[in-house]
């Protein structure tokens, strides 16, 4: 999957997400401002497909161990992590589905899911968007929406459709609800719940991890990516940074310093070497641009 949004389709969304937190701007208690870029070639074990926007609004420190989830945010019970079996990405879940068949729902308006007749192991509750109409649509389980969103506009839907987004919702003892919130957005929502069992990271002979960005060690030094040639490989964690602009944001003070640096990168194109595990073999590039 890869995220090559046209210059219309960012505006588009862009529009779509600031009437979007007009109408419900969330409530939280953390001051966070990120700087966007789009991927040419995916990072692997991405939550959400690249065929919608979604903004968190959210960025995690460099050392920052991704299952210590901000203030506020579910924690699931997740068990011990096991090392990672040929096929899985390194600091990835192995995901089994539960329960009985998904509930779908037609949204076109806003509306609340039920989430607490769930499995007891269940960890996450996966939630897969089909769009039928463009628009935006926020889900999540913050009663307050601080919740995701994605946007299509009229250019994503084909003679068959658009791609269908899905994410997996953590769960704890506090999330009893799935809030979906539509604007001008019609479409089916589909919710299966999961558990997810993680892996830990591998380390090469140079001493250095690799692996994708879930893992609760936190981010490798080399992050596993699809490379524009379609190959899967890595990519240094600090290059990786500095072309989002996630290093910069560690001095950012003010959202205006945000919109400053996405100003002065924007219209450039970062190409970053794809490797092996082994750090040292080129196998591909992986490209950062902005809109």
């Amino acid at each position: 999957m890869a995220a090559n949004f046209t210059p219309e389709r960012a505006a588009a969304i862009e529009r779509a997400l600031v009437d979007h937190v007009a109408r419900r701007a969330p409530r939280t208690k953390h001051k966070t401002w990120a700087a966007g870029l789009l991927l040419t070639g995916a990072l692997a074990g991405a939550g959400a497909s690249a065929g919608a926007f979604a903004a968190t609004g959210m960025l995690q420190p460099p050392d920052a161990p991704v299952a210590q989830h901000p203030e506020g945010q579910p924690t699931p019970d997740l068990p011990d992590p096991v090392a990672a079996p040929e096929g899985t990405i390194p600091g990835s879940s192995i995901i089994s589905l539960l329960g009985e068949e998904p509930v779908s729902l037609t949204i076109d308006s806003a509306t609340e899911v039920s989430l607490q007749d769930r499995p007891a192991e269940a960890t996450h509750a996966r939630v897969t968007i089909t769009p039928t109409r463009p628009g935006a649509l926020s889900w999540g389980t913050d009663p307050g929406g601080n919740n995701p969103t994605a946007a299509w506009t009229s250019a994503d839907f084909s003679k068959e459709g658009p791609a269908a987004t899905w994410q997996d919702l953590a769960l704890d003892t506090s999330v009893d609800t799935l809030y979906l919130d539509p604007l001008e957005f019609a479409g089916v929502v589909t919710v299966q719940y999961v558990a997810h069992l993680p892996t830990v990271l591998a380390t090469n002979d140079r001493g250095q991890t690799y692996g994708t960005t879930g893992s609760a060690e936190g981010k490798p030094d080399l992050i596993e990516v699809e490379a524009t040639n379609g190959k899967l490989g890595y990519v240094y964690r600090e290059e990786l940074d500095k072309a989002t602009g996630e290093t910069a944001a560690q001095d950012f003070t003010t959202p205006q310093d945000a919109l400053e640096w996405q100003e002065e990168n924007r219209g450039k194109t970062h190409t970053l070497p794809v490797y092996l595990s082994d750090g040292t073999s080129q196998i591909g590039e992986f490209h950062i641009g902005s809109p």
